[in-house]
């Protein structure tokens, strides 16, 4: 949405709509992974899941090779934040299933 056109909309229609101080922040993840059966795969992803629900973060995504997703608050109008960004890049950087690492900027998980 166009800056010049939130400032038209009301605070009501603006909560609505998820914009300006009810914008909904998460951010992307992509990791190569060295992955090659799907039992391993499982268990990491597991895992994955049980770090992220601890931070208070949801997932949407996958991959075998290449895991990638989409990450933001489990929160109704909660955002994602840096601490959480990088707890989240820090954990995935240990696992020795990971290779490469890529996290993405925060950004509104409603409009992107």
């Amino acid at each position: 949405m166009k800056p010049y056109q939130l400032e038209k909309k009301k605070r009501r229609i603006q909560k609505k709509l998820f914009l300006g101080e009810f914008a909904v922040l998460g951010f992307e993840i992509r990791c190569e992974t060295n992955i090659q059966d799907f039992d391993r795969y499982d268990q990491f992803v597991d895992d994955f899941i049980d770090y992220i629900d601890s931070l208070g973060l949801c997932f949407g995504g996958g991959g075998l090779e290449t895991f990638d997703g989409f990450l933001c608050s489990v929160a109704r109008y909660g955002s994602a934040t840096s601490e959480q960004q990088a707890l989240v890049g820090a954990w995935l950087e240990k696992r020795e299933e990971v290779t490469k690492v890529e996290i993405g900027e925060l950004v509104d998980a409603n409009y992107f």
